[in-house]
């Protein structure tokens, strides 16, 4: 399980530059992170995992919702796999809180919401889930659901850089260089 985890987070990195082409009407211009190992934990027992979820397990209701996203045991529904990645997220799923920000952010089953995106994302960092603090960060970056704010995107690439995300190091490195210099004069 500790593997499983371990890929997922670091498969979640290699996607964190991804920028949407010019071409792409559909591109979400935040460029958020992509969870391309959720399809490794879809339910094989519909019935057991709507159960479960229905008895507050969290993580089962994740698995039920990535069934429901990619279609794997059950039909393609991905309105009711956003549904279940909110019901896992406000059980505490930190994954689940990124999927729920993905579907927003993507309109995927959902009406496309920058504002509900980031909410999701901003949950799964308060989980200290680093790919939620880097999409947050973009978030936060590009001023899509909340307000563009560089210095708070890079205090979240921070956090997300102390849990070993190198490109989440070099984003507020580059975020802080650039940004203006600030001077209180009242201090």
């Amino acid at each position: 399980m500790k593997f499983l985890l371990l890929f997922c987070f670091v498969a979640t990195l290699f996607a964190c530059d991804r920028k949407p082409k010019k071409d792409d009407a559909n591109a979400a211009p935040s460029s958020s992170v992509v969870s391309i190992a959720v399809g490794f934990d879809a339910c094989t027992d519909i019935a057991f995992c709507q159960k479960q979820c229905d008895e507050g397990n969290a993580g089962e209701c994740r698995r039920l919702a990535v069934t429901y996203q990619l279609g794997k045991g059950a039909p393609k529904d991905e309105a009711h796999a956003t549904a279940l990645f909110e019901k896992a997220c406000t059980m505490k799923s930190a994954n689940a809180c990124v999927s729920a920000g993905q579907m927003f952010e993507y309109a995927h089953g959902v009406g496309r919401d920058f504002v509900k995106a980031a909410s999701f994302y901003k949950s799964a960092c308060d989980l200290a889930f680093a790919p939620g603090c880097f999409n947050y960060a973009i978030m936060l970056e590009n001023g899509r659901g909340v307000p563009k704010d560089e210095w708070n995107a890079a205090y979240y690439y921070d956090v997300a850089c102390k849990a070993g995300a190198k490109q989440a190091c070099d984003k507020a490195g580059s975020l802080r260089a650039n940004a203006p210099i600030v001077i209180d004069a009242g201090r």
